[in-house]
């Protein structure tokens, strides 16, 4: 009998995608299938990457990000982040081959087959499925409904976050429910989960489509120490309309970034020198 691992044939395959493949190239739909934008990738961004084609960049680059996009990056999440806390360093950062590739990479620096790991739910099914490809138990705490809107039972998750839960994935703003996490509720769970030693994954991709006050979600970027146990993964697909780029980011503590560069080589060497541009 030929097929694969166990873990792999168990995955659940995700609707949404089967949804967009059958609808490609169709005109006669609306498609409210995966997260992005309907409108192309903005001229200059387009541009800059033509120019670089054109300038002969087609080779490999450092695993971790070109210098240039990692002060950039820096510049930038340091000014919505780190301001008035912490300063978020080229060190902590690593360029991926797309948002979903950041968070395939943070779960494999830190996950171990048996490990058990909290989803809030529900959750785009990619990251559903990204602990369970190697190995790990995923529990699922639901988020709640009432006649204002989803919102998550707070004392509910804590109970969940057990002592030797290695991490806890949580995506705010969320996909598909539009739920954002409150600053109040970071900080208890940032403190709970500094107490026990569990890890915070935090899909940070929505975090500029917000329409609360600043236009900018609360992050435990704001909240948490360079020495903190809190990874942040982003993607460019949404907020600067790049779906089809495949360029994505991770903000992790200095002390893995050596770590997850050599992730980085054994997954994909490097995101193209391009896209980056």
């Amino acid at each position: 009998m030929i097929s694969a691992r166990p873990a792999v044939r168990s995955l659940a395959a995700s609707k949404i995608r089967e949804l967009f493949n059958s609808g490609i190239g169709r005109t006669d739909l609306l498609p409210f299938w995966v997260g992005e934008p309907d409108e192309p990738t903005p001229e200059f961004i387009r541009k800059a990457g033509i120019d670089s084609i054109a300038a002969g960049e087609t080779f490999y680059t450092h695993n971790l990000g070109i210098p240039e996009i990692r002060d950039a990056l820096s510049a930038y999440l340091s000014r919505l982040h780190g301001a008035a806390h912490v300063p978020i360093g080229p060190d902590q950062l690593a360029l991926t081959s797309s948002g979903v590739n950041a968070l395939m990479l943070a779960t494999q620096l830190l996950v171990d087959p048996g490990d058990r790991v909290v989803e809030v739910v529900p959750l785009w099914p990619n990251l559903q499925e990204i602990p369970r490809i190697l190995g790990a138990q995923v529990e699922t705490v639901a988020l709640e409904f009432s006649p204002s809107g989803w919102f998550l039972n707070l004392e509910k998750l804590i109970k969940a976050l057990t002592p030797g839960t290695r991490a806890l994935y949580l995506n705010s703003p969320n996909n598909p429910t539009g739920w954002t996490v409150t600053r109040e509720e970071q900080r208890a769970i940032l403190e709970h989960c500094r107490r026990h030693g569990i890890w915070i994954f935090a899909d940070d991709a929505y975090e500029r489509i917000y329409f609360g006050e600043g236009g900018l979600a609360p992050s435990f970027l704001d909240l948490c120490d360079k020495d903190d146990r809190v990874i942040s993964t982003n993607t460019f697909s949404k907020t600067w309309l790049m779906p089809g780029w495949r360029l994505g980011w991770l903000v992790v503590p200095a002390e893995l970034t050596a770590d997850l560069g050599k992730l980085i080589e054994y997954n994909t060497s490097c995101a193209p020198v391009f896209v980056q541009r």
